[in-house]
């Protein structure tokens, strides 16, 4: 079996599906569709479009260290 992105199983890898989550969050707000297909759906997308990148950005944006260093900035 070759390992694509297409086969990979968001059960198996819950640090991506946490970063979907929050990416989709971010993206969708109220309308996100976090159930794992739409998630697979949206990796799929974000690989094939090269923007994978997103979720680390995503991650960044919404980290609790962050937030409270801005906070402690302000």
């Amino acid at each position: 079996m070759d390992f694509t992105i297409e086969n990979i199983e968001l059960m198996y890898t819950p640090y991506t599906k946490e970063l979907l989550i929050t990416y989709c969050k971010i993206q969708y707000e109220e309308n996100a569709d976090l159930s794992d297909v739409s998630l697979k759906a949206e990796l799929i997308w974000l690989y094939e479009n090269n923007e994978l990148d997103q979720l680390i950005l995503a991650e960044y944006l919404t980290s609790e260290p962050r937030q409270k260093a801005i906070t402690n900035e302000n």
